[in-house]
C-alpha cells in the first residue's frame, strides 16, 4: 500500500515512496532549470552524485547536505504543520535508529516547485527551500495514479501552511466589523463619496427587496450565501475560491451590481490585516470567508457622511478569465475604530512595499548569473534537442576558452548517446559554473548603470563575433559539428542525405516566438514521437526502398497544429522540391488549436479534399438513424433519471451527515484532551446516567444526598457538560428567592449580529486563554472564534460587566464540554444565579470582600501561616486574585479544574473558599520553609499548581466535608461593620470621643452577645425536648421486645403442637415426612387419603368404605 496510515490526531498522511536522488541546488534556482536538474538526478550513478554534490554543496547556501543512496525506499509523511521523509527499511524490518533516519523536516510551504512528467507518471520531484539551503528530491512511486494525490497534498498543505503564518501572526491586527454588502464599481479608483453612495444603494435595496420581491429568492435573498458563495462551499483548505458573477435570473443584482447582505444573516466579521493579505473571517461558520492580497486592493476610504463606515476597491476574477473591480463596505461600531483600521492599512500597505522592495534587492539583479541561466532555460524550454543543442552552442560562445574547455571535457568524460543527453551533460556543467559565479557576484546598484552597460557592450560584441563564426561552420562543416561534440545523434545521418541548403538546416533564431512551443525534452517533458519534433535534417533522409513514397502525395491534416514553423513538418516539405519554401499555413487562434488537436483526422482530411470512404465491396454504407424513443418510454427514463437524482441527494445528505458527526467526535475528543483525577467507576456512571435519562429531569427534584454523593465519587468526563445542566437545574429548583433576571432578553444568535465596543479586550485574550490546549491553540481556529462569540454575547447581555479578564477563561473550560449556545446559557447561570458576576463588576467591591473573607478564614484555621504570610506583608491579593476571577482555570491543571466546577455547580461560589484553604492548609509546611515575599510567591504561584493527582483528589475530598458558609457570612457582616467604622470615624479624635466610640462598640457587642444567649436558649430547649423524645423511644422499644418474647413463646408451643400431631398420624399407620423444617415458609403438601373409621382428635369417621382426606398441617412462618 502506497498510503499507509492516517494519524487521527495530528491528521498525518503517510506515503511510501522511492528515493531516486537529491541534489543540493542554489536558493535562486528556478522552475525553468528544475527539468533539467531532475534530468541530471535522474541520470546519475550514485557515486557521481555523492561526488557531485559535495562539490556543489556550496551553492545551497555553504551547508553541507547529506545524499541518500539511489532508489532508497522512504516515509513520505505530511501533515498540516510539517512535511517529513524518514528512510525506511524493507517490510517487515525492525525499526532501526541508525538505518531509519530522517532526511529532511520542514514546514509544507517550504515544500515548492513540485514537477510531474506526464511520460513517467510513476516520478515526480519537489523542491526544498529553506532561507539559504534548497535540494531537488525525486520520488518514484509504485501506484502511478497515487502520484497526483500526493502532488496535491502537498500542495494544499503548503496553501493552508501558508496561510496560517499569515493568520497566525502575533502582529496581525484584528477588528470586528458588519459587513453590509458589495458594488461593482467600473475603475480602480473611486471619488471620495463611493462609500456613502454604496450605502445608499443598499439602502434603496433593501426597500426593493422587501416590498417587491419578499421571499421570492431575488435581490436580498440568499444573503451573505449569495455574495459569498464559499459559505457554501469552500474547499479542503477552508480558502474561498472567487467571488463569482451575480445570477443573470437577478435584475436588480445584475444590472446594478449591487449586493446587500440579508439583514437576517450574522453579518459580523473579523476584519484582519495580516503581513501581505486582508483576510474576512466568519466566526458564525469558523471559516475564512474571503482573502485578498495587498495588490489586488487599489482602493480604500471612509465615509464621508456616514463616518463609521468604510470600505476598499479590489480586482476579482470573472468567467472567462477578465478582471472587474469590486467595492466591499463595512461597518464599525464608531468613528474611531475606522480610523484605527485606516491606519492600520496604510502602514501595513508601507511595510508590505517596502519589505517586498529590499527582498528584490538583495536576492538578484539583471546581471545576476543564475538570472542568466534562467534566461537560457527559457529560451531552450520547449526546443526539439538538436534546436537546444544549436542553443547551447550559441550560448557556450559567450564564454571564455577556460570555461569552454571545462564544459566540453565534462561533456567527454560522460561519454552521451544522443544530443539528449549531451544537452543534459552541457546544462549541469552550466548550473555548476553560473552557481560558482553567483556566490561571488555583487549586486549592482541602479548607480552602477554606466559601468555595467559597458561591460554588456564589450560581451556583446565577443558575442556576436562569436555566433557568426559558429552559424558558418554550422551551415559549411555540418560534419565537424557533429565531431567535435561526440554527438551520436540525429545529426549523424546527414552523411547519406543529399545537400542541403543552409536555409534548411539552420532553423531562425526567433523559432521560439512562432506559434505554441512544446517544453523543453527533459525529465518533465521528453520528446514525443511526431512530425513536428523531427528535425530538419531528417527530412530529406530516405532509404530507396522509400523512394516512391516521397513522390506519392500523402493524405495530410491541411489544418494540423504544429509546434514548429510550417516549413519544418516532414509532410509538408516531402511535396515541396528542394530549394523552394513552401508556404506559410494559416495562423490560428488558441481556441482554434486546441479544437484542431483533438478533431479527428478522417473529418478534417474528407470534408477539405472532398473524398468519399469507401470498402472492397462498394460504397461505405453508413448507419441508420437511431429511431426516435415514444412518449412512454421518454418519460421513463425521466422518472428513472429522477430517481437516481434522488437517490444521489439523499446519499450525498447522508454523507455529509456522517462527515459532520466524525467531525463532532473528533473535535470532542480534542476538546476533552485532559488529564482526569478522579476517575470515574462504572457503577457512579450508570447512577448518572439513569439521573440524565430521568424523563421530565427538569421539573423533578432528586435527593441531595444522592447527588453530593455521586459528585463525590467522579464525574465522566464524556457527560460532564450534561451534568452541569442538570446540576443547574436542580439548584434553581431548590432556590426560594429568585435572582434578578439580566435586563436584555434577546436570544443568543441575535446577539452574535450585533457589534460590541469590548472587542479589543476580546480580541486580546484570545491568544491567552488556554495557549496550551490544542482546541485553542489555532489563532482565529474553532476554538479561538467560539470563544470570541462567547464573550462577545455576553458583553452585549450584560453591560455593567461587559468583559473583564479571567472570565475568557470561565467561558473556555465551559465550551471544552458543550456547545457555544449551551456554555452561554451556564455561563448566564454561574453569573446571575450563583452571583460570580458581582466579583467582575468596574468597582471589584466584592472581589475585596473576598480577600478579607480568604484572610479570616486562614486566621482561624491556620493561625501560624497567616501569621508568615503577616510577617512577610503577603496579602491575597498577590497570589489568590487569578483564584478568584478564573476559578483556577489560569494556573491549574484541566482536570483539577473541571473537578472545581463540578463543586461550583452543586455548593456555589463558596468552593472557590474551600479550595484555596485547602491548598494552602495542605502545603503549609512547605510555604513556612520560604523566609522572604518573592519566593512564597513564587512558590504559590508555580510549585503549588504542579500538584500531583493524589493530592488534588485529595484536595477535592477535603472540600466535600468542609462546611464554611456560615463564616463567610459572618466576615462579610463584619467587614461592612468595619468599612462603616472606618467611613464614620473623623480623622481626629480626642480622648473623651474616643471613649464614646468605643462604649458605643461595647454595647454592640454585648447587644450581639445577648442575642447569641438567646439563639444558645432557645438551642437549650431544643435540646431538652430532643431527649425527652429520646425516652419515650426508648419505652416503645422495651414494649416491643415483651411483644417479641411472648410471640417466641406461642411460636415454641404451635411447634409441639405440629409434633403430637405427626406422632398421631404414625401411630395410625400413615407415614407422613417432615422434610420441611417449621420454621420456613413451604407450599403445603398434596393431601392424603386416610381410611375411613380413623378417630383424629376424638372425632370418629364412620364410613361405607368411603375415603377422607386430611389436609397436612401447614408450616408455621418464624415470626408468627
Amino acid at each position: 500500500q502506497d498510503l499507509i496510515s492516517l494519524h487521527e490526531e495530528e491528521e498525518e498522511i503517510r506515503y511510501r515512496l522511492t528515493l531516486i536522488g537529491s541534489l543540493p541546488v542554489h536558493h535562486l534556482t528556478t522552475m525553468a532549470m528544475l527539468p533539467w536538474v531532475v534530468a541530471e538526478i535522474g541520470r546519475s550513478q550514485p557515486g557521481e552524485r555523492e561526488l557531485g554534490a559535495g562539490s556543489r554543496s556550496g551553492g545551497s547556501g555553504g551547508k553541507q547536505l547529506d545524499v541518500p543512496a539511489r532508489n532508497q525506499p522512504v516515509s513520505l509523511c505530511v501533515s498540516a504543520s510539517r512535511v517529513q521523509c524518514v528512510c525506511i527499511g524493507a517490510e517487515g524490518v525492525a525499526w532501526d535508529p541508525l538505518s531509519h533516519t530522517v532526511l529532511f523536516e520542514c514546514r509544507p510551504h517550504r515544500v515548492t516547485k513540485l514537477i510531474h512528467n506526464s511520460q513517467e507518471p510513476s516520478s515526480f520531484g519537489c523542491l526544498v527551500r529553506d532561507t539559504h539551503h534548497c535540494a531537488c528530491y525525486v520520488f518514484q512511486c509504485r501506484d502511478c495514479t497515487k502520484v497526483p494525490e500526493i502532488i496535491s497534498t502537498l500542495r494544499q498543505a503548503g496553501k493552508s501552511s501558508a496561510r496560517n503564518d499569515d493568520i497566525t501572526n502575533t502582529t496581525n491586527k484584528k477588528f470586528e466589523v458588519l459587513f453590509c454588502g458589495r458594488v461593482s464599481v467600473a475603475h480602480k479608483n473611486a471619488p471620495p463619496a463611493l462609500i456613502d453612495e454604496c450605502i445608499e444603494k443598499f439602502g434603496q435595496s433593501h426597500v426593493s427587496g422587501v416590498g417587491g420581491k419578499g421571499g421570492s429568492g431575488g435581490g436580498l435573498v440568499g444573503g451573505l450565501r449569495r455574495v459569498f458563495p464559499c459559505l457554501q462551499a469552500l474547499d479542503e483548505n477552508g480558502l474561498s475560491p472567487e467571488i463569482s458573477n451575480a445570477k443573470t435570473g437577478d435584475t436588480n443584482t445584475h444590472t446594478s451590481g449591487v449586493q446587500p447582505t440579508s439583514l437576517q444573516e450574522n453579518r459580523t466579521m473579523l476584519f484582519t490585516v495580516g503581513r501581505s493579505q486582508i483576510f474576512l473571517v466568519s466566526p458564525d461558520t469558523k471559516k475564512v470567508a474571503i482573502e485578498k492580497s495587498f495588490r489586488e486592493i487599489s482602493f480604500c476610504s471612509q465615509g464621508i457622511r456616514h463616518v463609521d463606515h468604510f470600505g476598499f476597491i479590489c480586482r476579482e476574477t470573472v468567467e472567462g478569465g477578465s478582471c472587474h473591480f469590486v467595492c466591499y463596505v463595512f461597518q464599525c461600531t464608531d468613528e474611531s475604530l475606522v480610523d484605527e483600521i485606516m491606519l492600520t492599512l496604510k502602514q501595513a500597505f508601507s511595510v508590505a512595499a517596502l519589505q517586498q522592495s529590499a527582498k528584490t534587492q538583495s536576492q538578484q539583479c539583471d546581471s545576476c548569473p543564475m538570472q542568466q541561466l534562467h534566461r537560457l532555460c527559457e529560451r531552450i524550454e520547449g526546443l526539439h534537442p538538436c534546436k537546444t543543442k544549436l542553443e547551447l552552442q550559441r550560448h557556450l560562445a559567450t564564454l571564455d576558452n577556460q570555461e569552454q574547455a571545462s564544459v566540453f571535457e565534462n561533456t567527454m568524460r560522460a561519454r552521451p548517446k544522443n544530443d539528449q543527453e549531451e544537452n543534459e551533460l552541457v546544462m549541469a556543467s552550466l548550473r555548476n559554473l553560473y552557481e560558482e559565479r553567483q556566490r561571488s557576484h555583487q549586486h549592482t546598484q541602479p548607480g552602477d548603470s554606466k559601468r555595467v552597460m559597458q561591460a554588456h557592450t564589450h560581451r556583446c560584441t565577443h558575442t556576436l563575433t562569436h555566433i557568426i563564426v559558429s552559424d558558418l561552420s554550422l551551415c559549411l562543416f555540418p560534419h565537424h559539428l557533429c565531431r567535435c561534440h561526440n554527438s551520436t545523434g540525429d545529426l549523424k545521418r546527414l552523411d547519406t542525405s543529399p545537400s542541403v541548403s543552409s536555409s534548411s538546416l539552420s532553423p531562425s533564431r526567433d523559432t521560439q516566438q512562432q506559434g505554441f512551443r512544446r517544453r523543453a525534452s527533459t525529465f518533465s517533458h521528453p520528446p514525443t514521437p511526431s512530425s513536428s519534433d523531427s528535425s530538419p535534417a531528417l527530412i530529406f533522409t530516405h532509404t530507396p526502398q522509400d523512394a516512391a513514397a516521397t513522390t506519392k502525395p500523402k493524405l495530410v491534416r491541411h489544418y494540423s497544429v504544429s509546434t514548429d514553423t510550417p516549413h519544418q513538418s516532414n509532410d509538408v516539405a516531402a511535396l515541396t522540391p528542394i530549394g523552394e519554401s513552401p508556404l506559410r499555413s494559416h495562423r490560428h487562434s488558441w481556441r482554434q488549436q486546441i479544437f484542431l488537436r483533438v478533431a479527428t483526422p478522417q473529418k478534417n482530411s474528407d470534408s477539405r479534399l472532398g473524398l468519399i470512404p469507401v470498402c472492397e465491396t462498394g460504397p461505405l454504407v453508413l448507419p441508420e438513424e437511431r429511431k426516435r424513443k415514444s412518449k412512454e418510454e421518454l418519460r421513463e427514463l425521466w422518472r428513472k433519471a429522477i430517481l437516481q437524482q434522488i437517490l444521489l441527494l439523499r446519499m450525498e445528505k447522508e454523507n455529509q451527515k456522517l462527515q459532520a458527526s466524525e467531525s463532532n467526535l473528533q473535535n470532542r475528543r480534542l476538546k476533552l484532551d485532559y488529564e482526569e483525577i478522579t476517575p470515574c467507576l462504572k457503577e457512579v456512571t450508570l447512577v448518572w446516567e439513569k439521573m440524565l435519562g430521568t424523563p421530565g429531569r427538569a421539573k423533578i427534584k432528586f435527593d441531595t444526598e444522592t447527588i453530593h454523593a455521586a459528585v463525590a465519587q467522579g464525574v465522566p468526563r464524556h457527560h460532564r457538560g450534561e451534568i452541569w445542566k442538570f446540576l443547574s437545574e436542580q439548584y434553581l429548583l431548590r432556590q426560594t428567592v429568585p435572582s434578578r433576571p439580566p435586563a436584555n432578553h434577546a436570544p443568543y444568535k441575535e446577539l452574535l449580529k450585533q457589534l460590541t465596543s469590548q472587542q479589543h479586550a476580546i480580541l486580546i485574550d484570545l491568544g491567552r486563554t488556554f495557549p496550551t490546549h490544542p482546541y485553542f491553540q489555532a489563532q482565529l481556529g474553532a476554538g479561538q472564534l467560539s470563544l470570541y462569540n462567547l464573550l462577545k454575547a455576553y458583553s452585549l447581555l450584560d453591560p455593567e460587566v461587559g468583559y473583564c479578564q479571567g472570565l475568557s477563561f470561565i467561558a473556555g473550560v465551559l465550551l471544552l464540554h458543550m456547545g457555544e449556545e449551551d456554555a452561554f446559557n451556564m455561563l448566564k447561570f454561574l453569573m446571575y444565579d450563583m452571583g460570580l458576576r458581582k466579583q467582575y463588576r468596574p468597582d471589584m467591591i466584592i472581589l475585596q470582600i473576598q480577600m478579607y473573607q480568604l484572610s479570616r478564614l486562614l486566621h482561624d484555621y491556620h493561625r501560624d501561616l497567616y501569621s508568615h504570610l503577616e510577617q512577610q506583608e503577603i496579602g491575597p491579593s498577590l497570589y489568590a486574585t487569578p483564584w478568584f476571577l478564573t476559578a483556577f482555570a489560569s494556573h491549574f491543571p484541566l482536570g483539577f479544574v473541571a473537578r472545581v466546577f463540578d463543586m461550583l455547580f452543586l455548593q456555589g461560589a463558596e468552593v472557590i473558599f474551600k479550595v484555596a484553604l485547602s491548598l494552602l492548609g495542605s502545603h503549609k509546611p512547605l510555604i513556612l520553609q520560604h523566609d522572604s515575599l518573592e519566593s512564597i510567591v513564587d512558590f504559590i504561584k508555580t510549585t503549588l499548581p504542579n500538584l500531583g493527582l493524589v493530592q488534588m483528589e485529595k484536595t477535592i475530598n477535603q472540600v466535600c466535608e468542609m462546611d464554611v458558609s456560615k463564616q463567610l457570612q459572618a466576615y462579610e457582616v463584619e467587614y461592612h461593620v468595619l468599612q462603616d467604622e472606618l467611613l464614620d470615624t473623623p480623622t481626629t479624635l480626642n480622648q473623651s470621643q474616643r471613649a464614646a466610640q468605643l462604649e458605643r462598640t461595647n454595647q454592640s457587642l454585648r447587644q450581639q452577645n445577648l442575642d447569641l444567649l438567646e439563639e444558645l436558649q432557645v438551642s437549650h430547649a431544643r435540646v431538652c425536648s430532643l431527649e425527652s423524645q429520646v425516652e419515650v423511644l426508648v419505652q416503645s422499644e422495651g414494649r416491643l421486645r415483651e411483644q417479641a418474647s411472648a410471640l417466641e413463646e406461642e411460636k415454641r408451643q404451635l411447634q409441639s403442637t405440629v409434633t403430637h400431631l405427626h406422632d398421631i398420624l404414625t401411630s395410625l399407620g400413615i407415614h407422613i415426612s417432615l422434610d420441611a423444617h417449621p420454621l420456613t415458609h413451604t407450599p403445603p403438601p398434596d393431601r392424603h387419603t386416610v381410611t375411613a373409621a380413623a378417630k383424629v382428635e376424638g372425632k370418629e369417621v364412620a364410613g361405607n368404605g368411603t375415603a377422607a382426606t386430611v389436609p397436612h398441617p401447614p408450616a408455621c412462618p418464624e415470626d408468627s
